[in-house]
């Protein structure tokens, strides 16, 4: 899976997104610099990799690897200040009540401006032979948020917004710049989403680097043979039994995705009841090797 400098990774709750982000980042920065956009308001990339943001925007980790927080809320506070730099003047119209007509009167403005600020920060990773990692909303989300260029360059046919608008599509749509890593588990809910989301990001959005990571894949433990006797063995045999299945889900998972055209990357199932730095190191490692072999 060949990588664009904006790696934005998205799934449906529960598939490991934020997990597989902090991996990502973990192994990038064992040879570039990067930077993690975290998304998520709960900041989950940022403490699986060992730290808490506590209301501060940025902290590094190590030498390569820093995370920053990012809002939709302070993205428009940024934009207003550098359109309008004296503060004193700033402040008063974010906090004026016709600014609020305004912003309610251009829907996804501060998502849109927070889009823009993720190419700001993709031109400065290139610039230094570094990735942007982005911990991403799920799917849904994530959909609404790639499409709010489209929509306001629509709505503002001329001037600043409209300029940066035809910017973002044609940045979302440069492979070598931005992409789409959906994560799934093996589950059919999380196969067809995935599914359906690659397909919306190409056929509707012009994204054309969308690839995959097969998330929680159990290692085959027992043949043919063996699972025939799974029925015998009481409590052991069900668990055996479940263990089979999920090797058969992740095959089917496996074969559909490949089908619909999509780089695979897959990571283990670890088998614990929590997630901290020693398995995002033991993640981070796998999904070096298998970017290696792509």
């Amino acid at each position: 899976m060949a990588l664009p400098r904006l790696i934005f990774i998205t799934g449906k709750g529960g598939t490991g997104k934020s997990t597989v982000a902090a991996a990502m980042a973990h192994a990038l920065a064992r040879s570039h610099p990067v930077l993690v956009a975290d998304l998520d308001q709960r900041t989950s990339a940022a403490r699986l990799l060992g730290t808490n943001l506590n209301g501060r925007g940025t902290a590094r980790i190590g030498k390569r690897l820093e995370v920053r927080a990012l809002s939709p809320r302070a993205e428009l506070e940024s934009f207003i200040e550098r359109i309008v730099p004296l503060k004193m003047v700033s402040r008063r119209m974010l906090r004026s009540r016709t600014f609020g007509y305004v912003t309610a009167a251009l829907p996804g403005l501060e998502a849109f401006l927070m889009l823009d600020r993720l190419r700001i920060l993709a031109g400065e990773a290139a610039r230094d032979d570094g990735y942007l990692v982005i911990d991403g909303p799920a799917t849904g989300t994530a959909l609404e948020l790639l499409s709010v260029a489209a929509g306001l360059g629509r709505l503002a046919p001329s001037g600043l917004l409209h300029r940066l608008a035809l910017e973002l599509e044609k940045f979302l749509g440069d492979p070598d710049s931005f992409g789409v890593v959906i994560t799934l588990s093996p589950e059919e809910a999380a196969l067809r989403e995935a599914l359906e989301t690659a397909a919306a990001l190409d056929e509707r959005m012009g994204i054309r680097r969308v690839g995959a990571i097969l998330n929680g894949v159990a290692g085959r433990l027992f043949s043919r043979a063996e699972a025939e006797l799974a029925g015998k063995l009481g409590e052991h045999g069900q668990l055996m039994a479940r263990r089979i299945e999920l090797g058969a889900l992740a095959e089917r998972a496996r074969r559909r995705l490949s089908g619909a055209g999509l780089s695979v990357i897959e990571l283990p199932m670890l088998f614990r009841t929590s997630l901290g730095r020693r398995e995002i190191f033991e993640l981070s490692q796998a999904l070096e090797a298998a970017l290696a072999r792509q």
